[in-house]
Formats: structure tokens, sequence, C-alpha cells
């Protein structure tokens, strides 16, 4: 049922959004159709009716030739749908051009459809194929430049190159954008002009950039080699600039990444300053895309230098600009650079900055998608225009009630295909469910039935071995061998306790009411069933905890899973090491952390207990760990509605919190 009204509202979304966008393209593209099926007067009469559509006071004659009518007519309507944003037409309409322009030998325009159409494929995020109709490009005018040797040849072919190695960058291909750039330099050669310059200022700044982003992945030399080049290209291209006519905005960004260079190689303080001119220029410019960007930058800087007030506040400033101006890329930038930022010293900013950021990015998501279905659409409408144009040239209205009939069907088919594969997913995914449970019960199983009776056996030897040498034990070695029944002792209650508390979860026997109690206090009664342990590892406990901060939750949840993992902590913390029991205030709850600094969990055992799988391991001293404490402290937390999460990186030491509920106020 739900799916059937999911589906019917996609329909009419689709049909809502072919009437809004749609209309103009069809009706300019409807007079194009139009004119390929005409001749003579009423063929030049509709050319004219398109090119007034489009803004153009050209007007044709009878005596305008078929050709010039024709290639006049495709670069008009290729940019009537530039001008639209409206790429996948750009594409149909350049393609067309291309094979125009081909036949007829026209090597000039033809480069500029395949200019135009690697241009419609990058604002489309299609890179490879922008790539392809760049090099496409760049062919004919190699051939046009060897045969005329026009310097105007030499700047399209500087130009599309630059285009190709600023798509490599932004693919992370950084080896292959850096050699186009310095092909560009290269074909460049010494300027000759202020353009010239220009121009030489705008590929040392790309391959500063690129520099730049490369010493992020380095360290030691290699990384100090790139900042070194990136910051002398930056300082030329900035000086080519200001010395040469650029534009106010062009200046503004060779500012920009001149500043990153200088913060790179450490010159805060000229970083910093350059910026804040930067900054005071795209103002005084009104500029509020770079306006927004330096602020964005400003934080970044702020946040390097650990000022994390400062650091938020620019971000907040470029939030402001951001969303007054509808930058979305900039806006979510911001977002991050907040969240990050009012994280050290203000949780619940940070989780609204956050909270923002995931809005935001799934608003994003559906404009992407309204885009695809509006190009679909457009698609769909083209054909479905021609279609209907040769039913009127047919007169067969049969054949069109087929064809709807037919299109009414195949959705049909569609869309129980789709429900059919929703089906299927679903039980694929309840199988893998059960799998996953049957094999953790196994596992409990199996561990409860070897190592119960492993300590078992190993108790009843030490018994049988003091029962039957009793009388030529000294003291000392009975001690030794107490200590050993009182070892296997603690280590079969510990294990029979959270067997028997995961098996009374399962029968849904382990409940208990919610009631308020002194965390701290809980904490320090925890803690002393371990004093021992404690001390013979000389591990010292740092507790950050208020005396008075007071909580409502099952008891006996928090003592469990406090149990286990103070265990955990001390288990696996290296001799006189420390170990962290801290809080975490978020608003109606509170998240415990434990936390040592000991030998860490890998990242494939960390896999396998954040998916429920039990795994033995072994301590710092020997001490046997099956996994089952942890097993069962996260499966009552998630029945109690909470939440146990596990942050670790090996060889360094791990923190383990959950959280529980505080009083309602």
């Amino acid at each position: 049922m739900y799916i059937f009204v999911a589906m019917k509202k996609l329909f009419l979304l689709i049909v809502c959004l072919c009437l809004t966008f749609a209309v103009a393209a069809h009706e300019i593209d409807g007079l194009y159709d139009n004119f390929q099926v005409s001749k003579g007067e009423a063929a030049v009469d509709i050319a004219n009716e398109i090119l007034a559509m489009a803004g153009d006071t050209t007007r044709f004659t009878m005596g305008t030739s078929t050709d010039e009518i024709n290639g006049k007519l495709l670069k008009t309507m290729i940019y009537f749908h530039y001008d639209r944003a409206e790429m996948s037409e750009v594409i149909n309409y350049a393609e067309r051009s291309i094979a125009f322009f081909e036949q007829r030998e026209d090597w000039y325009n033809l480069a500029g459809c395949y200019n135009t159409l690697g241009v419609a494929y990058q604002r489309l995020g299609k890179m490879e194929e922008a790539i392809d109709s760049y090099n496409l490009c760049n062919e004919v005018m190699v051939r046009m430049n060897e045969k005329e040797g026009s310097p105007i040849y030499e700047k399209n072919i500087r130009y599309t190159t630059n285009n190709m190695a600023a798509i490599y960058s932004s693919m992370g291909e950084f080896d292959m954008a850096e050699d186009m750039f310095s092909d560009c330099i290269n074909m460049l050669g010494t300027p000759q002009n202020d353009i010239d310059y220009r121009d030489l200022a705008t590929y040392l700044q790309n391959l500063s950039d690129v520099y730049l982003t490369q010493a992020e992945k380095l360290e030691g030399r290699r990384r100090e080699e790139k900042i070194e080049k990136a910051v002398s290209l930056a300082e030329q291209s900035l000086d080519y600039s200001l010395h040469h006519g650029d534009r106010p905005s062009k200046v503004e960004q060779r500012m920009m990444v001149l500043s990153r260079a200088y913060f790179a190689s450490n010159r805060i303080d000229e970083a910093t300053k350059l910026l804040e001119e930067a900054r005071q220029s795209a103002e005084a410019e009104e500029d509020c895309f770079l306006m927004t960007e330096i602020e964005i930058l400003h934080g970044k800087y702020q946040y390097e230098t650990a000022h994390y007030k400062e650091a938020e506040q620019h971000f907040q400033k470029a939030i402001d600009m951001a969303r007054e101006e509808d930058y979305v890329e900039c806006l979510l930038n911001a977002y991050r650079g907040a969240y990050e930022a009012s994280r050290h010293f203000d949780f619940e900013k940070a989780l609204t900055y956050f909270e923002q950021s995931v809005i935001l990015k799934d608003s994003i998501f559906n404009d992407n998608q309204q885009m695809l279905v509006r190009d679909y659409q457009v698609k769909y409408a083209l054909a479905e225009k021609e279609h209907q144009l040769a039913i009127e040239q047919e007169n067969n209205k049969w054949q069109a009630k087929e064809i709807i009939a037919l299109f009414i069907i195949s959705g049909l088919l569609l869309v129980l295909l789709i429900i059919t594969a929703s089906l299927v997913r679903v039980r694929k995914i309840q199988n893998r469910t059960l799998a996953r449970l049957n094999e953790t019960q196994n596992r409990i199983l199996s561990v409860a039935s070897h190592d119960v009776k492993t300590s078992v056996l190993a108790q009843n030897m030490v018994l049988k071995l003091v029962n039957e040498h009793y009388d030529n034990m000294s003291s000392d070695e009975l001690k030794d061998k107490l200590a050993m029944l009182k070892t296997g002792s603690d280590d079969l209650k510990d294990k029979l306790y959270n067997i028997l508390h995961w098996i009374y979860g399962e029968m849904g026997k382990e409940s208990t009411p919610p009631e308020a109690f002194n965390l701290l206090e809980l904490v320090e009664a925890g803690l002393r069933p371990h004093s021992e342990e404690l001390r013979a590892k000389d591990l010292m406990v740092v507790k950050d905890i208020a005396p008075n901060l007071t909580c409502f939750d099952q008891v006996n949840v928090f003592n469990i899973v406090f149990q286990n993992l103070i265990s955990n902590a001390i288990k696996f913390s290296r001799q006189g090491g420390e170990i962290e029991v801290r809080t975490v205030d978020d608003r109606d709850q509170v998240w415990v952390e434990v936390a040592d600094h000991g030998v860490g969990i890998s990242e494939d055992r960390l896999h396998e207990l954040m998916h429920d799988k039990v795994s033995p391991s072994e301590g710092t001293h020997g001490e046997r760990g099956t996994g089952i404490g942890l097993f069962v402290s996260r499966q009552l937390m998630v029945k109690n509605g909470g939440k146990l999460l596990i942050d670790s990186v090996e060889g360094e030491g791990t923190t383990i919190r959950f959280n529980i509920k505080k009083p309602k106020q």
C-alpha cells in the first residue's frame, strides 16, 4: 500500500517538474523541429522566429544559404539552453552541430562545439566524457594551427588544456594536473602583453594550488619542497595580476592561494595579513562569494592554531553570508568547520551545526535528484515531441493509443519489479540477521562449554594436587595453590555472571524499573571489587564526575556494563598506567566514558565487536578474555534503549562510552 502511494507521489512530482521546466524549452525546440521539416519561405520565417525568441537580432532572407541558416540555428540552440543551464539539451545540440560542421569541414566551429560539449559534461559531473571532448577540441585546434599558424588557435589549446587540468585536479589525479598546468605555462612562453601575463598568473595559481594539495598528504622534506614551490608560484601569480590590470576578483583569488601557501609554511602572520587584505578588497567590490570563501579560510586558520572560539565565529559569518546568497557548497563547508571548532568548547552547539549540515546534505541530494528527473524528463519530452510530430504527419491516432497503452503496461511492470526486488531484499536482510543471531548464540554456547569446562577442570586439578600432597607442601606453596583457586574461581564467576545475564536478557527477564541514583557513588562502588587487580598492576583510576550528578535509569544494567568495561580496561592496561572514568552531559542524558591507554583493539577485531561477534583475547599480563562481557553489555544497552560505542587505536588505547538517562525536569 505504502509503495503504491509513494509511486503515485513520484509520478505527480515528475509531471509537475515537466510542466514547470520544459515549457520554454519545448516551445523553441518545437520550432526547431518544425524548421527541419519545412522548406522555402516557411523555413526562413520559422528560423527568424527562433532567433527572435533567443534574443538575436539577426534576420535571414530567401537569399541566405541553407548551410548558413542551419549552422546559425544550431549554435543559437546551444547558447539558448546553455544560458538556462539545461546541459542535457546543450549536449544534444552540440552533438548535432558536431556532425553538421564535420561534414562541411568547418574546423573552427567544430572545435568550438567540442569545447562547449566538454563544458556541458563538466557541469553535469561527467568528467571522463568532458576530458574526451576537450581532447577532440585540441586535436582539431592543433590540426588548424599546423595548417594556418594563428595565435588564436594556440590560445584556445591553452584554455582547453587548463580546463582539462582543472578536471584532473578535482578528480585527485594531481600528477596529471601538474603536467598539464606546466604545459600551459610552456605553451605560453614569454608573455608579450597584459593578457598573456594575466593568463600566466592563472596557470601559476592553479599549479600552486595543486602543489599545496599534494603537500597535505606528504611529510618531511618532500612536503617542504612542494610548499616552497607553491609559495614561489603564488607570489609570481599575485605580482603579475597586480601589475597587469587583472580584475579585482582574480587578484583576491591569487591572494587567497598565496595566503594558504604562507600558512602551510608556518608564516602565520603573513598568511593572516594577506587574507585580511583580500577580505577588504572583496568587501569593497561587494563580492559576497569571495567574502564567504575568505571567512571560511580565516576559520580554518584559527582552528589549526587552536583558537576554536574565534574559528567558530568566522565560520558563523560564512554561514550567514552563504545562507543569504544561497552558496550551497560554501554553506556546507562552513557548517562542517563550525562543527569541528565548537565541539572543542560547546558540545550542544556542535550538535546543532552537525544537524544543520546533515539537513543541508539531504537537501543537496534531493536537488540533485530533481535535476536528474528534470534532465530525463527533458529527454523524454523531446522524444515524445518528435513522435507526436510523426503521428501528426502520418495522421495515425490508433498507433498513438497503442504506444500510450504500452507505456502504461511498462510502468506497471516496472512497479511490480520494484515491489518484487524490495521484498527479496527485505527477505535477504532478515535471513542475514537470523544467521548472525544463530552464529552469536552458537559462539556463546561454545565459549560457555569450553571455557567454563576448562576453568572447572583446572581448579579440580589444583584441588587434587593439594589433596594428594598436602602434608608435603610448605605454607608458601599452599598459598600459591589457594591463590590459583581464587583466580580460577573469580574467572569462572565472571563468565557465568555474563552468560546468565545474556540468557535472562534474551528471555526478557532482565528488565527492572529505573530509579534515581548518584552516579559518582555507583562508580566508586563498582571500582571496589577491582581494588586488588588495580593494585597488582599499579593502575590509577582518574574520575571526572560531578559529585551531585543524579541519573535515572536501571541500576542493574549500569552495574553490569560498568563492571565489564572496568574489567576490560584493567585487563588491557599496561603496568603503571591510568584509567579514566568521565562523563559528558548531553541534554536529557549523560554519556559515561571508560578510557584506558593500553594495547588498544585492532581494526579487524573492532569490526567483529561492533557486529556482535564474540572472540577471545589476551590481556597485558596474560589474562584471558572471552569477549562475552562486551557482547552482553552491548546487548543490554540496546534492550534498554541506549547505545554502547567503541573508539580504539591499536597500540594507543580504547575509549568505550554508554549513555544513561537523567531525571525528567
